[in-house]
C-alpha cells in the first residue's frame, strides 16, 4: 500500500482462555528489549487493579526470528 516502513506486531496472549489481550505494533526498535518491556507496561496500565491482583504469573516467550535462533555459522 505504498508504505516504506514495516510494523511489526507484540501481543499479550492469554494461554488458559485462548484470548488476545493486547497488542501493540512498532517500527523503531521491533527486535529490541525495549519494545517487548513497551508493550508490557502499556498493556499493565490498560487492566484493572483486580486483574493485576490476580495475575500471578507472566510467561514471556519470544520468536525474534534468525536472529535468535541459535543457529549460526562460524
Amino acid at each position: 500500500m505504498g508504505c516504506t516502513e514495516k510494523y511489526t506486531p507484540c501481543g499479550i496472549f492469554d494461554q488458559d482462555s485462548g484470548q488476545l489481550l493486547y497488542i501493540n505494533f512498532g517500527s523503531y526498535s521491533y527486535k529490541a528489549r525495549d519494545f517487548t518491556v513497551e508493550t508490557l507496561i502499556q498493556w499493565w496500565k490498560t487492566i484493572t487493579p483486580e486483574q493485576k491482583q490476580d495475575t500471578k504469573l507472566i510467561q514471556i516467550k519470544i520468536d525474534n526470528g534468525p536472529e535468535s535462533s541459535g543457529v549460526r555459522t562460524q
